[in-house]
């Protein structure tokens, strides 16, 4: 197996494995002391995305891949924050609050990612445009739906990152939508397209699911 096909085979496994991640315990999380509904996991997770944004990875293979796999490991982080803190938190204003930060910080933690995604896949063209596509998706979808569940408000905190995805979409020609417009399928068509564009990598490549 070559280099390249090991790096594209690892790549989109983990993002499979982060878009079919499944909700926390609810049940579970019950026992946690109330106590527990705060932000320090984001903000744990927020400080290691900014140091990652600060401080890129080195650039073997690598590498590239275990800094990978820590991006995609604070976003699943993320993930299940989120239902944790659905179940403890007592108000809808403490949830907002912390569901805010939780959008904020993954959708930057995507935009990373894609970055890493398209160093890894540097040989193989379309795979090195399509998956920072995807990731880049998936962060606007993040935000998205927390914007569209606040009536279409944007909160001040998204503005850095609402930013960073816009210049990293223009350089890969993804035309970002409406707030009101973004939507699962919109992003799972983004997915599919880039999907098929992998598969056309040097064999072995990754079969599209």
């Amino acid at each position: 197996m070559t280099k390249l096909s090991y790096a594209l085979i690892l790549t989109f496994s983990l993002a499979v494995a982060i878009g079919m991640q499944k909700p926390g315990d609810a049940t579970a999380s019950t026992s946690i002391a109330v106590g527990r509904c705060n932000g320090q996991t984001i903000d744990d997770a927020s400080q290691a995305v900014r140091n990652y944004d600060r401080h890129g990875p080195g650039p073997s293979q690598t590498q590239l891949l275990q800094r990978y796999g820590a991006i995609a490991g604070i976003i699943a982080t993320l993930g299940e924050e989120r239902e944790i803190l659905n179940s403890v938190c007592s108000s809808d204003a403490e949830r907002a609050a912390l569901f805010t930060q939780i959008a904020g910080t993954m959708a930057w933690a995507f935009v990373l990612e894609g970055d890493v995604a398209a160093r890894l896949n540097a040989a193989c063209p379309a795979a090195a445009h399509a998956f920072p596509t995807m990731m880049l998706a998936d962060a606007w979808l993040v935000l998205a739906n927390a914007i569209n569940q606040d009536n279409g408000d944007v909160p001040p905190a998204f503005a850095d990152v609402i930013s960073k995805i816009q210049a990293s979409a223009e350089g890969v020609g993804l035309a970002l939508p409406a707030w009101s417009d973004t939507s699962q399928y919109w992003r799972d068509q983004v997915h599919a397209r880039a999907k098929a564009a992998i598969a056309t990598c040097p064999s072995p490549s990754p079969t599209p699911t």
